[in-house]
């Protein structure tokens, strides 16, 4: 697997080499470097302003179905959002552990998005303000996950990590995950906020330059650890 960082540093982090010891670096975004890739990491830095916007539009622009992912030095949820809209699959700190890298890599590679625990939770407010779904299109919806299994999709819509959910309905976070699991397989869906359109009753196509469907291959990794 090609993986692609399009970054000004000199060296590449040690973290990014940690997870990925046959990584790429660019300084530009190039047709010759990125070609073959099919994941591209931009360096969002504070001295380079906006220049990380163009470099996505530039990567999006030869390469359509790759998947980029934001690495900021400064996570913001502004800059997020604004990540979102390009098309961008994955926004993290720059600076993040190896293993999370890894993990990151594992959910957007499975159809997911990767997003901060308090920004899905703004996202999926935002997506959900204007829905106001009748009992009964719920019910149809949930149809088919036992009752322990609807009670873990309602709070895992709400943005709630593991450890929240675990919390509120006195489980354990492994058999949290192992209820999201069996939800995201059985309703089809691959990620929280995709869990969140489809409770309300709305089309997950066309939210903040997302695209989301029934996921391929995945074992429901895409943000059962959030």
């Amino acid at each position: 697997m090609k993986h692609i960082f399009i970054t000004s540093l000199k060296q590449p982090v040690e973290a990014w080499l940690k997870a990925f010891p046959k990584l790429v670096t660019s300084a530009e975004v190039v047709s010759a470097d990125v070609a073959g890739a099919t994941v591209v990491w931009v360096h969002a830095q504070l001295e380079s302003g906006n220049q990380w916007r163009t470099q996505v539009q530039q990567v999006l622009s030869l390469l359509p179905t790759a998947k980029v992912i934001v690495l900021s030095n400064n996570p913001e949820q502004a800059e997020a959002m604004q990540a979102l809209e390009l098309g961008v699959v994955g926004y993290l700190h720059a600076y993040a552990h190896d293993q999370v890298l890894k993990e990151v890599y594992s959910v957007v590679s499975h159809g997911g998005i990767w997003l901060g625990r308090d920004l899905l939770k703004h996202l999926i407010t935002l997506t959900t303000r204007s829905s106001r779904q009748t009992v009964d299109v719920l019910e149809e919806v949930l149809e088919g996950l036992t009752k322990r299994e609807r009670e873990v999709a309602l709070e895992a819509a709400k943005g709630n990590s593991n450890k929240e959910i675990a919390r509120a309905l006195s489980i354990s976070e492994r058999t949290v995950k192992a209820h999201l699991t069996s939800v995201f397989d059985t309703l089809k869906v691959r990620d929280r906020l995709h869990l969140a359109l489809v409770l309300q009753g709305q089309s997950p196509q066309g939210h903040f330059g997302l695209e989301t469907g029934v996921k391929n291959g995945s074992s429901g990794k895409s943000h059962l650890n959030s």
